[in-house]
């Protein structure tokens, strides 16, 4: 088949082609170049027992799933500074992930009412009694709230399952602070 003396099957094809080989070309950039290099830098930080980067249209995703860390507020600080180091000011989402159980979900549940009145009155110097009285009552093995100037860490541990939870100290923003491009949060491990 021609159109004016141009054989079309032969045109679309090279199109297809040429846009296949574009589309790999940038896929292998974005991985090789771009994604390869901070999940290496994420890897090499203390407590990462795995880590998965993806391109979203308006952000960056690491996927970080925790293994033990005895302070969540430095291994977070870590990441970021990781994550500032080798991307700058791209906006980056942190999730991370741990190894909760059914059981310290329960512990979190009875002291999250205790959070929640920390975060509405801005009282938090009550929070470490309050977390020690639901640690003994549930046999946690160790456990820590620590209270920054943008979130609240909370790590519960049980044997060898751990649950971590990063609250913002404002829950009315969506972000901690404007400058911030770098938004955590907890959820399972997908993969």
């Amino acid at each position: 088949m021609s159109f004016r003396g141009m054989r079309v099957p032969v045109i679309a094809l090279v199109l297809v082609v040429c846009l296949g080989f574009l589309f790999g070309a940038r896929w292998v950039y974005q991985n090789q170049a771009l994604n390869r290099p901070l999940e290496q830098a994420i890897g090499a930080v203390p407590g990462v027992l795995d880590v998965a980067v993806t391109q979203r249209s308006d952000a960056l995703v690491v996927r970080v799933r925790v293994g033990e860390t005895p302070r969540l507020e430095e291994f977070v600080s870590a990441l970021s500074r990781v994550i500032l180091a080798v991307e700058g000011d791209q906006r980056v989402e942190l999730r991370l992930s741990d190894s909760r159980t059914e059981s310290l979900q329960d512990v979190y549940y009875d002291f999250h009412f205790h959070l929640q009145e920390a975060a509405a009155t801005g009282r938090y110097s009550a929070l470490p009694a309050r977390l020690e009285e639901v640690a003994a009552s549930n046999r946690l093995t160790r456990y820590r709230v620590f209270v920054g100037p943008e979130y609240v860490y909370v790590q519960l541990h049980q044997e060898a399952a751990s649950f971590y939870e990063i609250l913002p100290r404002d829950p009315g923003r969506s972000s901690p602070s404007a400058a911030s491009s770098l938004k955590v949060t907890v959820c399972p491990w997908e993969g």
